[in-house]
């Protein structure tokens, strides 16, 4: 594994280390604890210790956290324990084999059969009525409070998970300072990406689609120094998506697009995309659907931002290099 990698895995584990130290003797007197959500408020009376997660990348943060769940929900990949490339090495060590659900539904009796005594889905689609039957077999805690579905940033996911399972945030702060230091190193040494305009596109539906400022990937970029594209923001809809016609493919011209699900051939084929100055300088990113990158954009955990930073910053570089072009 990468050493950049090992290094963000030892601030981890070196936090969790002194953290669970100090705070052994204190441990009991943080519970019970009650969490805010989505969906109203929870008690949880003691340190869980069998956890079924049902968000999509919940897991992710478990892991970060120190903690092994006993039941996942696997997003996509068909992983091993639902579990990609960058959560492999603390899924191992903390001696993970979770069961393993797919599907947009949750089968509550699958999740009675793991006898959990919490259950969580930070980054999840639970509609009330499943959050009430869920709510008869353990605590269940979903959405960070304040924030519209799928929109959270990964910060508040982490500190709400910390929170019920530790009755704390130490560990989670300690893990944010930790990416925000390298997120602000790696704008040190790139000052090239200061102030240029960045999003996430992709093509759907014959219409060219990006990420606003208020997504997952969208808050990704900016930690790296570039700037909104300040005119579309206003286009973005509820959910933080702009969506340009062919017509509007000129406002789609900014220093750097990075294409998270491929398709390459089909986008280069269209006019529109090539009068683009971003085509003729060939500043576009693209990368595989299914690649370990890929999915790290998509994930946004701690453990899958810190896989992507070393891995993007790179292709960012090279991509505003005055050389490029056509």
């Amino acid at each position: 594994m990468p050493g950049a990698i090992r290094a963000f895995m030892r601030v981890i584990g070196g936090a969790l280390l002194v953290l669970m130290t100090v705070a052994a003797s204190s441990l009991a007197q943080s519970f019970p604890v009650t969490v805010r959500h989505a969906l109203g408020e929870t008690t949880i009376a003691a340190p869980p210790k069998r956890i079924v997660s049902l968000g999509l990348n919940d897991q992710d943060f478990l892991y970060a956290l120190g903690l092994a769940p006993v039941g996942v929900r696997e997003w996509w990949g068909r992983k091993p324990y639902a579990t990609w490339r960058w959560a492999e090495e603390l899924r191992r060590k903390l001696g993970a084999q979770p069961s393993v659900t797919a599907g947009r539904s949750v089968d509550p009796e699958w999740v009675l059969a793991l006898d959990p005594d919490l259950i969580v889905a930070t980054y999840g689609d639970l509609d009330p009525a499943t959050y009430r039957k869920l709510s008869k077999v353990a605590p269940v805690v979903t959405v960070p409070a304040g924030y519209p579905r799928w929109s959270a940033p990964w910060e508040a996911q982490l500190r709400l998970l910390d929170l019920t399972t530790s009755g704390a945030t130490a560990k989670a702060d300690n893990i944010i300072a930790a990416l925000r230091e390298k997120a602000s190193n790696l704008r040190l040494s790139h000052p090239e990406f200061k102030g240029k305009t960045a999003s996430f596109a992709d093509m759907r539906d014959g219409q060219f689609t990006l990420w606003s400022r208020t997504s997952a990937v969208g808050r990704f970029i900016a930690t790296l120094g570039f700037a909104p594209p300040e005119g579309l923001e206003a286009l973005a809809d509820g959910a933080g998506w702009i969506r340009l016609s062919l017509e509007q493919a000129d406002m789609m011209d900014l220093d750097l697009v990075v294409w998270p699900n491929g398709g390459r051939t089909e986008i280069e084929s269209v006019m529109a995309y090539r009068n683009l100055r971003l085509f003729r300088e060939d500043r576009s990113i693209w990368l595989e659907a299914d690649s370990d990158l890929a999915a790290a954009l998509w994930f946004q955990s701690p453990l899958s931002i810190d896989f992507a930073l070393d891995r993007i910053a790179p292709l960012l570089a090279t991509a505003l290099r005055p050389a490029n072009g056509r």
